[in-house]
């Protein structure tokens, strides 16, 4: 039983990476596209993109923000193309399944680990 419980976080963590490669896409097309605004949002780097202009602690501060504001919020330049709006709601989507998924698999687990114990 605990394996296939490891085995279904597999998906999970597939859909959490998409999440990032999401971001990463949309942070990136700021930068290229708005850089104003980038600027503006403290320079925020993606989980696996890094731009030369970024510092550590100060990016990693507006990327933290950013991929939390953006969930709730469009940035403006999103309703430039069809394509950014997709992958705005795209992401919305797998971070919305990421996080109900988690927290259906942790009960689960928590369940596993209690029955293991006391039953």
């Amino acid at each position: 039983m605990p394996y296939l419980i490891a085995i279904a976080l597999v998906p999970l963590v597939a859909v959490l990476l998409y999440s990032f490669v999401l971001f990463d896409r949309l942070v990136r097309f700021e930068y290229e596209r708005h850089r104003a605004t980038w600027d503006a949002d403290g320079r925020p780097h993606g989980f696996f993109w890094h731009p030369r202009e970024t510092n550590r602690l100060g990016s990693a501060i507006a990327c933290a923000r950013a991929s939390i504001v953006w969930l709730f919020r469009s940035p403006p330049w999103v309703s430039e193309s069809a394509s950014l709006t997709v992958m705005w709601r795209r992401l919305r989507l797998a971070v919305l399944v990421w996080n109900v998924g988690f927290a259906a698999w942790f009960a689960l687990f928590l369940m596993a680990l209690w029955g293991g114990l006391y039953g």
